[in-house]
C-alpha cells in the first residue's frame, strides 16, 4: 500500500507577512489566520510517510521490519545539523542506528523517533518526533525498538530534502494492530537547519493516511 502525505501545517507565529504565498503541498489553517494575511515560511517539513512499500504483505497498521518512514523538507539541509558526519557534498553513507515505537502514556498517542546513537551520528538523527495519530501500534510498556535501522539522506536538484529510514532488527515492546485512527504529525527537531541556518520553527507536517505502516 502505497500512501502520499500532502499537508503542512503553519503556526500562528510565522503568519505575520503581508502577502499570502502557496506551495503546491501547503495548507494554511484558518483556525490560525485570523485577520491576518501569511506567507509560506522559508524552511518547513513537507511531507510524512509512514509505509509498508513494494506491498510486503505485511499487516496494515502493524509496524514491522522492512516498513519505511519518509521525510521530506522543503530545503536543502545543511546536513551535518542533522547527522554529525553527513556534508552537503556527500556521498553520505546509509548510517545503522537505533529507531524506535514508543507507547503513549496519559491519553497520548504512540509515536515513532531516532532514539539510538553511532560513530557517524555522534549526537544522534535529529530528526524529530512523530505522533503516530493513535494508540496500539505498541502495546506494551517497553518501546519497539529497531536498533539496525538503515537511515539515509538525498538531496533535491535545487529544493528539498528526504530522509528514508528502513525499520529493522525488531525487538522489545509488543506489536498491535491498529484498525483506525488520524494522521500521524510530524515535528521536526530545530536544531536541524537548511544552507542559511533557517529551521523548520513550530511548523509541521502531517500524512494523508490515518491509520500507519
Amino acid at each position: 500500500m502505497s500512501r502520499r502525505a500532502i499537508v503542512a501545517v503553519v503556526c500562528c507565529s510565522c503568519l505575520a507577512m503581508a502577502t499570502i504565498g502557496y506551495a503546491a503541498s501547503f495548507t494554511l489553517a484558518t483556525t490560525n489566520l485570523g485577520a491576518a494575511s501569511g506567507a509560506t515560511p522559508i524552511m518547513f517539513p513537507d511531507s510524512v510517510v509512514l509505509d509498508d512499500p513494494g506491498g510486503k504483505g505485511h499487516t496494515v497498521g502493524k509496524v514491522d521490519n522492512g516498513d519505511t518512514i519518509t521525510l521530506v523538507f522543503s530545503r536543502l539541509l545543511q546536513a551535518s545539523t542533522l547527522c554529525s558526519s553527513w556534508t552537503n557534498s556527500g556521498p553520505n553513507s546509509n548510517v545503522s542506528l537505533q529507531w524506535s515505537i514508543t507507547n503513549g502514556t496519559g491519553g497520548a498517542n504512540d509515536s515513532a523517533t531516532a532514539t539510538g546513537t553511532s560513530a557517524s551520528c555522534s549526537g544522534g538523527l535529529k530528526v524529530g518526533t512523530i505522533d503516530l495519530g493513535a494508540t496500539g501500534y505498541d502495546t506494551a510498556t517497553a518501546a519497539i525498538d529497531f536498533p539496525t535501522t538503515s537511515t539515509s539522506i538525498s538531496f533535491g536538484a535545487s529544493t528539498t530534502t528526504t530522509i528514508t529510514a528502513t525499520l529493522n532488527g525488531r525487538t522489545h515492546g509488543t506489536q498491535g494492530t491498529v484498525a483506525a485512527g488520524s494522521a500521524a504529525t510530524w515535528t521536526p527537531n530545530s536544531a536541524v537547519t537548511d544552507r542559511s541556518g533557517n529551521n523548520c520553527g513550530a511548523n509541521i507536517a502531517k500524512s494523508s493516511a490515518t491509520v500507519q505502516f
